[in-house]
């Protein structure tokens, strides 16, 4: 359907958004909180900063994005997630997006359904307004949510 980039998800007030840039030995610093059903704490974000002479600090893991988001609320944890996914949620629960400091490839979005509903004008309709929604934004560019 679409390709979405991947944002540092925070509380507002957490530490790293009084930072003007985020470093990534910065972003490895800080307590993670890895989102896996099955529990695993590692990820392509590992790799990542592993090539650039860092480790991240995961603290727990969470069995879906939206619970990882509640912890995030009420903790000095952060989650780095799909912004097209994030976006939404992270408005309506006060929290705050910030550029991901390292190069990760974008995330695929898709949408699935039966082949009964290919033409169906009503979910048509739904799947154009998921695509709409999961859009990246007219500025191109990652802000603080709210």
């Amino acid at each position: 359907m679409t390709q979405t980039h991947h944002v540092v998800v925070v509380r507002r007030g957490h530490p790293l958004t009084r930072l003007k840039t985020v470093t990534a030995a910065q972003y490895a610093a800080a307590e993670h909180l890895t989102i896996s059903r099955r529990g695993k704490l590692s990820s392509m974000l590992d790799d990542a900063l592993a090539q650039l002479g860092h480790t991240r600090r995961v603290g727990a893991t969470a069995p879906t994005e939206a619970a990882a988001l509640e912890f995030v609320r009420g903790s000095e944890l952060l989650i780095t997630v799909p912004e097209s996914t994030a976006r939404a949620a992270a408005a309506d629960l006060g929290l705050a997006l910030l550029p991901l400091p390292i190069e990760l490839p974008p995330a695929p979005v898709y949408l699935s359904w039966h082949q009964r509903y290919d033409t169906d004008p009503a979910h048509v309709w739904l799947r154009d307004l998921a695509q709409t929604a999961l859009a990246s934004p007219a500025t191109g560019g990652n802000q603080a949510a709210g």
